[in-house]
C-alpha cells in the first residue's frame, strides 16, 4: 500500500526573521495556492525531514530555502525519500541543484519592489503544460512576479516551460523542471510561485492614484500591465502544478460543488449579481427577470449621502422571496474629495446604516467605482464587520473607467481566495474572500441594439475549458433599462444549453458560502494499492463535494459502503481525471 499524503514544509523561525526584517514571508501563501489546487496539505516541521518523518508523504513542497540551510543529514533524508518514491517540489529552493538536476548561474531581481514583474515563462511540455491552454492559444507568455534563478539544467531534466524576458524574448533557460530520481520525481520552479501568485492576487498596495484616473481603486493595485488580462495567470501555474502532483496519485478537491439535487458533476459554476447605483425602482424588475429565468442573483444596494437607500425594507424582503441575495454596496465615491482613501469607521458606518436599514449584515459586498486603498487592511476591516467577502477587485486595467463586454482575469485568477495580511500582522490569513470580477456586462452594449456576443461566448468556453467560477456582473439598472442586456443574458443561457453545458449557477453570498465549506472539507487517510484508491471525504457542504484524481484506466468505479457515486472521467489538460461526488458528512471512498 502506498501512502498519498501531502505536506507544505513550515519552519515558523523563517516567517518571524523575514516578519522582523520587514518583509513579508511569502511561503505563507503557499497553503492559498494548495487551497485553490484543492489540495489538502500538512505542515511538516524540520523536526520530520528524516527519514522516519518523510516515509508516510507522498508529496512534499519546499520553499525558497537558502544553501545552507538543510544539513547533510536533511539533504540525505530528502533524497532517499525521492528515490523510494517521493515528489519533491522546489519553489526557487536553494541548497539542492543534485536532487532536482539543475545548477543556479545568476538571477533576474524584480526591477521596482517585490510587487512588480521580472519575467515571464511559456509553457513547452507538450504532455503536462501545453494542454493546460487552448489550442489556439499555447504559445501565451505568462508573466511572474518573483525574482527568478538563472538555471542550467542537466540533461535528465524535463523541461515544462521556458524562461523568457519581459519583452518576451527567449532565454533559453528553463523556468520548471521535472526530474526523475528512482521511483520518485523533483519538480523545480526557478521562482517562488507563492509569491507570485500572491502579489497577482493581492496587487501592490494603493499608496497613490498610480493609474490617473483621479481614484483610488482595484485597478491602481494590479500589477500586470503590459501584459494582457485575457487569461489567469495564476490560475495555470496551479494547474501546472496539479498535473504533475496528480499523477502521483494524490487526491484533490474540485473547484466546483455537486449540482444541487443530482449529485452530478459540473462543468463550471457562474454567479450572478451587480450593484443598484442608488437608483430607486429598478431592483425589483431586474430580480423579477433574473427569477424568471430561473437565476440567483446578487444586489447590491447603496445609500446616497444623506438620503439613505433607495430600496425599502417592504422591496428588501420581496428580493429574498424571489431567491435572491440582498447586500451592500459601499460608497466612497459621492460626497467626498477624490483620491479618497477610506477607513475603518467609514466602513463600519455604513454598515451600521445597512444593518439599521434591512437588519441583517451583508455576506458578500461591493465598492461603488471598485474603490480600493492600502493592500488588505480593507479585507480586514470589512472582516471585523462581519462581511465575509468582496466583488471588487476588477478585470481590466482602468482608463476605460467602466470596462464592459470584456472577460478579463486582472488579478490572475477567476476562483475566490483569501487576504493574508503583511508582515506587520504575521502574514496572518484574514477570513475574508476576494470574489474577482471576470465577466462584466458581456454580450451587448448599450449604444446598439445588435448583440456583442463575442465575449460571453468566450466566457462561458473559458468557464467549461477550467471548470471556473466565473462571475456573471450584470447591474439590475442596466437589466432594467436595457433590453440588449436582457437578451444577453438570456442568450449566455441559450449557449449553455446548445453546447451541452452542465452548469451550476449561484449567487456571490452563495459562491461565498461554497468556498468557506470547501476550505473546511478534508480528504484524508489516502492510500492507493492493486485494488485501487482509498481515502476519506468530510464535508458539510449540503450537496457535497467532488473529488478530483488523476485516472489511467478507461474505466472507474467509485463507491461508498457499496453504493456507486455519480462520476466522470474526462480527457482534458493532457491526461484523463476523475471527478467523483460524495454527499455531506463523512464517508469512506472507494475507485477501483
Amino acid at each position: 500500500m502506498t501512502a498519498l499524503k501531502a505536506a507544505i514544509y513550515w519552519d515558523d523561525d523563517l516567517r518571524a526573521l523575514a516578519n522582523a526584517a520587514g518583509a513579508n514571508y511569502w511561503h505563507v501563501y503557499t497553503r492559498e495556492v494548495c487551497e485553490q489546487m484543492g489540495l489538502c496539505p500538512a505542515d511538516l516541521p524540520r523536526s520530520g525531514l528524516t527519514p522516519g518523518g518523510l516515509a508516510d508523504l507522498r508529496l512534499l513542497i519546499l520553499p525558497d530555502l537558502a544553501g545552507k540551510y538543510l544539513s547533510v543529514d536533511e539533504k540525505s533524508a530528502l533524497r532517499q525519500w525521492v528515490q523510494a518514491g517521493g515528489l519533491l517540489i522546489g519553489f526557487a529552493t536553494e541548497g539542492l541543484g543534485d536532487l532536482f538536476g539543475v545548477r543556479v548561474e545568476g538571477e533576474m531581481p524584480q526591477p521596482e519592489d517585490c510587487y512588480s514583474l521580472s519575467a515571464a515563462l511559456r509553457f513547452s511540455d507538450a504532455e503536462l503544460a501545453r494542454p493546460l491552454l487552448p489550442p489556439s492559444e499555447e504559445d501565451t507568455p505568462i508573466p511572474l512576479a518573483a525574482p527568478v534563478k538563472l538555471l542550467r539544467a542537466g540533461n535528465e531534466c524535463r523541461e515544462l516551460a521556458r524562461l523568457l524576458s519581459l519583452t518576451e524574448r527567449d532565454l533559453r533557460r528553463p523556468a520548471v523542471t521535472l526530474r526523475e530520481v528512482g521511483q520518485g520525481q523533483a519538480l523545480y520552479f526557478a521562482f517562488n510561485v507563492a509569491h507570485s501568485v500572491w502579489v497577482m492576487h493581492h496587487g501592490r498596495p494603493i499608496l497613490d492614484d498610480y493609474d490617473g484616473d483621479g481614484k483610488l481603486r482595484s485597478s491602481d493595485a494590479m500589477i500586470l500591465r503590459p501584459f494582457p488580462t485575457s487569461l489567469p495567470y495564476t490560475d495555470l501555474l496551479v494547474m501546472l502544478l496539479r498535473n504533475v502532483i496528480g499523477r502521483r496519485g494524490v487526491p484533490f478537491l474540485h473547484a466546483l460543488p455537486p449540482l444541487p439535487g443530482t449529485g452530478e458533476v459540473p462543468d463550471a459554476l457562474f454567479h450572478w449579481g451587480g450593484d443598484d447605483e442608488a437608483l430607486a425602482g429598478q431592483q425589483l424588475p431586474a430580480s423579477e427577470f433574473m427569477r424568471d429565468l430561473g437565476l440567483p442573483y446578487h444586489i447590491n444596494i447603496m445609500a446616497q449621502p444623506g438620503e439613505g437607500f433607495s430600496l425599502s425594507k417592504v422591496e428588501y424582503d420581496t428580493l429574498k422571496a424571489n431567491g435572491h441575495e440582498p447586500s451592500l454596496h459601499f460608497n466612497f465615491i459621492d460626497g467626498v474629495e477624490h483620491p479618497y482613501a477610506f477607513t475603518r469607521q467609514d466602513l463600519q458606518k455604513q454598515v451600521d446604516e445597512y444593518v439599521a436599514a434591512f437588519g441583517e449584515t451583508p455576506v458578500c459586498s461591493v465598492f461603488h467605482w471598485t474603490v480600493w486603498n492600502l493592500w488588505a487592511e480593507p479585507a480586514e476591516w470589512m472582516a471585523s464587520c462581519g462581511i465575509l467577502s468582496d466583488n471588487s477587485h476588477i478585470h481590466q486595467p482602468c482608463p476605460p473607467a467602466n470596462p464592459i463586454n470584456i472577460v478579463g482575469f486582472g488579478f490572475g485568477t477567476s476562483y475566490p481566495y483569501h487576504f493574508y495580511s503583511d508582515w506587520r500582522k504575521d502574514n496572518d490569513r484574514i477570513r475574508f474572500l476576494e470574489l474577482p470580477i471576470t465577466a462584466y456586462e458581456c454580450g451587448y452594449r448599450q449604444d446598439t441594439e445588435v448583440l456583442d456576443l463575442k465575449p460571453l461566448h468566450r466566457a462561458v468556453d473559458l468557464a467549461r475549458y477550467w471548470h471556473l467560477t466565473m462571475d456573471m456582473f450584470y447591474h439590475p439598472v442596466l437589466i432594467y433599462a436595457f433590453p440588449q442586456c436582457r437578451e444577453a443574458i438570456k442568450a449566455a443561457l441559450d449557449y449553455m444549453r446548445q453546447t451541452g453545458l452542465k452548469p451550476v449557477h449561484m449567487g456571490n453570498d452563495g459562491l461565498t458560502h461554497w468556498w468557506l465549506a470547501r476550505g473546511a472539507s478534508a480528504l484524508a487517510e489516502a492510500s492507493q494499492d492493486n485494488g485501487g484508491t482509498t481515502l476519506r471525504v468530510t464535508t458539510d457542504w449540503p450537496d457535497g463535494v467532488i473529488v478530483q484524481l488523476w485516472w489511467e484506466g478507461a474505466e472507474a468505479s467509485p463507491e461508498i459502503a457499496g453504493q456507486a457515486r455519480p462520476h466522470v472521467l474526462r480527457d482534458e489538460h493532457g491526461g484523463r481525471w476523475l471527478y467523483v461526488s460524495v454527499p455531506q458528512g463523512a464517508h469512506k471512498l472507494h475507485i477501483r
